[in-house]
């Protein structure tokens, strides 16, 4: 059964599964310790909380910029390998973190070889994922997101007793060893045939330009169109990767301000710090379960993607505006339980959507271009709520631009419906 829906190799598609749960259990564990340490590191190297918060901030950026690098790494060398490299990357930026004695040491191994690292791995991994599943491509990229989740729960107490025992250099040095699995997951990966893009073609040894120089011009045109495909720059004219792209990016940057503002907000309305942790803790077991259960009912064809999209999207978005005007226990705890619910199964259609919409051969460049494009996006929107309350002294219409942010994907996904039935129409009409 399992080879069947994985394709040639069960064992490459599973194995795929879990280098993506590892990389996304690192992604947590990094970032949670990152921001446990800030007040120790702010004491250890004598700075500012926002310095240390901008280091951490550019390491999503720096994964959005280098993602679009995968195709070519892809076809260069075999994904196994950099799945393998990008783990070594991870864990030794972290151990090397360790021992670092200002700021800037911190941001260099950070921002060159962690985001580095995350951006490449997270493309080839999601592509590998769906070049193996065909008929249960939902429920395994369920499974492997269930990855963040789990370490959200798991990492905080086990961080914290690294740094009560080990203190901050001892806890990053032993998160820089469970990072290191990520490179085991890479070979095994390889050792089970991880796909591989088509690779380039060698140049005859005669080609002919010292005794036809005319044909330099050609050879440039030949290159420039080299460029275009390997990067896939032809998605930023397709409307297919737009509609895709907003639906992506909207979600994602919607949830990451909401996980940034929501504790203060919470506070502002009368909640406690404990209270607050709570309402995430809960809506955090509500993600996990509907990034299992959107699979079961996608796969089997219970609801379609674009159904069960538009839902989360709704539920999300009327949550997020909702949130400012609750005041009581349960109305906040239903809030946060519906928008984590829906972001977690918003995390895993985004990966359904492009397979359905794009096709398997452009997943590498479309996944790319999405972190490319989120990273910019992020870093460009990511102060508006922060300065809709420093200019009205609230949250409302901070998370009111949240709630119509998170709408937005729902004008392409009217138009991406369209389009599959005009299309279903005309080949029937055909017919």
């Amino acid at each position: 059964m399992a080879s069947s829906a994985c394709g040639s190799d069960g064992r490459a598609g599973w194995f795929a599964v879990l280098a993506m749960w590892t990389r996304l259990f690192i992604w947590s564990a990094v970032f949670k310790t990152i921001g446990m340490m800030l007040p120790l590191l702010q004491d250890q190297f004598d700075t500012t909380t926002w310095i240390l918060g901008w280091i951490t901030s550019t390491i999503g950026t720096t994964t959005g910029l280098f993602a679009i690098t995968s195709r070519l790494m892809g076809r260069w060398f075999s994904p196994g390998y950099v799945i393998m490299t990008c783990g070594a990357m991870i864990g030794v930026s972290v151990i090397m973190a360790s021992f670092a004695t200002s700021p800037v040491h911190l941001a260099c191994v950070f921002i060159l070889l962690t985001g580095t690292g995350f951006g490449i791995s997270g493309v080839l991994i999601k592509e590998a994922i769906a070049r193996r599943f065909t008929a249960n491509y939902a429920t395994a990229t369920g499974i492997a997101r269930t990855g963040d989740s789990i370490g959200l729960f798991v990492c905080a107490p086990i961080v914290q007793v690294f740094i009560d025992t080990y203190g901050w250099r001892g806890a990053m040095l032993l998160v820089g060893a469970i990072s290191m699995h990520l490179l085991v997951c890479g070979a095994l990966m390889q050792r089970a045939g991880a796909p591989s893009a088509s690779r380039y073609q060698k140049l005859p040894a005669d080609d002919g330009i010292s005794k036809h120089p005319s044909q330099l011009p050609s050879r440039c045109t030949s290159f420039y169109k080299n460029l275009f495909e390997i990067f896939d720059i032809r998605l930023l004219s397709d409307f297919r990767y737009w509609s895709v792209a907003i639906i992506a990016c909207c979600s994602k940057i919607a949830f990451h301000m909401w996980l940034i503002y929501f504790v203060s907000q919470a506070k502002s309305n009368g909640f406690s710090l404990q209270e607050a942790a709570t309402f995430v803790t809960v809506g955090g077991v509500g993600g996990l379960i509907a990034k299992l259960v959107q699979g079961f009912f996608l796969d089997r064809g219970v609801i379609s993607s674009f159904h069960l999209t538009a839902t989360a999207v709704a539920v999300c978005s009327v949550s997020y505006c909702a949130t400012p005007w609750l005041t009581s226990y349960w109305p906040m705890m239903t809030s946060s339980l519906l928008i984590l619910t829906s972001s977690g199964a918003l995390s895993c259609l985004h990966d359904v959507l492009s397979k359905q919409v794009l096709g398997v051969d452009l997943l590498v460049g479309t996944f790319g271009w999405i972190y490319f494009t989120a990273a910019i996006l992020e870093f460009s929107l990511g102060f508006l709520p922060g300065l809709l309350f420093d200019t009205t002294g609230s949250y409302t219409t901070a998370f009111v631009f949240i709630g119509s942010l998170q709408f937005l994907p729902m004008f392409p996904l009217l138009i991406l419906r369209y389009y599959r039935c005009f299309e279903r129409d005309a080949q029937e009409e055909l017919t």
